[in-house]
């Protein structure tokens, strides 16, 4: 089986890739300018712009399934929804016009998320697509929401896949410090490990066939449902830091909470790994030396002031 990949650069892409390299497929992606660093040589590349079909219209030739990852996110969204909309939107409405005229039967993974469902801190019940509506509060869910639905009017064979909070494979020091704090501390927010989202992924192309016109929320399950200070403590835990001031986090409410994945689990069988897995995996991204010196010495001695400056 061949897949396609589009948006293969993102933080999704590299570890989605190797995912299905393992599985036994043959992975192709779709880049626009952006290469894959230490990305396996089998990995197929074709050069291209989604936006534009000519552009794109060969890189669908022999392909047996599409997973479509590109987009844009937050903060960039935020700045420019004349972008989002065009990358977001056009351009998945560019590779679904061409499946479509191209009269072909084949998977269709579409990448969405879970903040779709907008602001719930009132909410009783875990969230489930079929129970609650979407009411997306920024540029990057309306653009979401409105992907969702031109693929379901398409007529093509899809699934879409709502993922909850996966943590980036690398992240720079910028981008930490945006995403960290716009999130309240207290808000409920259910983690999903990289592994586990990588594997719903390949398992949806795997066994397309039970889970095609669903809409399915990918998250860690009723074990992984925490608090966000939860997840800021494991990350500044790992390097023996402490959590920052609360006054350094957002008051208000953020589009994150707790979900239904009974359906996603039951057919897709995914979820293996926790935040303690998580824990292991970032410490093991360092010299442990480098660990040691940061929880014994350093954390102690400055930690306090350092996620005072951050």
């Amino acid at each position: 089986m061949r897949v396609l990949i589009t948006g293969a650069s993102g933080h999704l892409g590299p570890p989605l890739c190797r995912a299905f390299l393992r599985d036994g497929a043959e992975v192709r992606v779709l880049l626009h300018r952006r290469k894959l660093k230490g990305m396996d040589t089998a990995v197929e590349t074709v050069w291209g712009d989604i936006t534009k079909p000519d552009s794109i219209r060969r890189v669908l030739e022999g392909v047996d399934a599409v997973v479509h990852l590109a987009a844009i996110v937050e903060p960039m969204t935020e700045k420019n929804p004349e972008l989002a909309n065009r990358i977001n939107v056009g351009g998945t409405r560019a590779i679904v016009d061409l499946i479509k005229d191209r009269g072909m039967s084949i998977p269709f993974v579409y990448i969405s998320s879970s903040s779709v469902f907008g602001l719930t801190p009132d909410a009783t019940e875990c969230l489930h697509p079929d129970r609650n509506p979407c009411h997306p509060v920024t540029v990057y869910a309306r653009t979401k929401v409105q992907a969702e639905n031109l693929v379901k009017e398409s007529g093509i064979d899809y699934v879409i896949l709502r993922l909850t909070p996966v943590p980036y494979e690398k992240i720079s020091y910028t981008d930490m410090k945006y995403q960290m704090f716009i999130i309240p501390l207290d808000n409920r927010i259910e983690f999903c490990h990289p592994d586990d989202a990588n594997l719903a992924i390949v398992n949806a192309v795997k066994y397309f066939s039970k889970v095609k016109g669903r809409t399915l929320i990918i998250g860690g399950g009723h074990s992984q449902q925490i608090r966000y200070k939860d997840l800021v403590n494991v990350a500044m835990g790992t390097f023996g830091l402490p959590l920052p001031p609360r006054h350094k986090f957002a008051g208000e409410p953020f589009a994150l909470d707790w979900y239904d994945t009974s359906e996603s689990q039951a057919l897709l069988n995914y979820q293996n790994k926790t935040l303690d897995d998580y824990r292991r995996d970032l410490a093991a991204k360092f010299p442990a030396p480098l660990i040691v010196l940061m929880q014994r010495i350093i954390g102690p001695a400055f930690g306090k002031l350092i996620v005072r400056l951050m």
